[in-house]
């Protein structure tokens, strides 16, 4: 049997409502490392969430698509690409929905800011930030 990395991602950082679409090793260009991509769509037939309340909500329209940082696999640098929907909360207007591996506005995953922190107490901050191809100070990931 072949394991598969879809296989892999649903059984350490499954995303109820979500599902992986596609994975792909990013094209070989001169003088950059090669990246993983790893896009996500929304689970059919399942309503997105208001990212308040996280109660369910009806569709309003989609955000440009944005990327996220993930854990780095097989030592590549690993991002996930979704294009978050707006949805019409009852309570809370139109909001962005919930995106469960995001915090917020930042281009980190949750689980790649955990995996940092973790790094962050064996290394220096600095050193774990120059490593890992990020930075401490800004929101922006290289």
């Amino acid at each position: 049997m072949q394991l598969q990395v879809k296989t892999i991602l649903n059984a350490i950082q499954h995303f109820p409502g979500f599902v992986y679409q596609d994975i792909r090793l990013s094209e070989a260009v001169p003088g950059q490392a090669r990246e993983l991509h790893i896009t996500l769509l929304e689970h059919a037939g399942r309503p997105a969430k208001c990212s308040r309340c996280q109660r369910p909500a009806p569709g309003y329209d989609r955000l440009p698509v944005r990327l996220w940082l993930f854990i780095p696999l097989w030592g590549l640098v690993t991002r996930f690409i979704y294009a978050a929907r707006r949805v019409q909360c009852p309570e809370h207007g139109v909001v962005i929905e919930h995106v469960p591996w995001s915090d917020g506005k930042r281009p980190v995953t949750l689980a790649m800011m955990c995996f940092l922190a973790r790094w962050g107490r064996r290394l220096s901050w600095r050193e774990t930030a120059r490593v890992f191809g990020t930075s401490w100070e800004c929101e922006r990931v290289s």
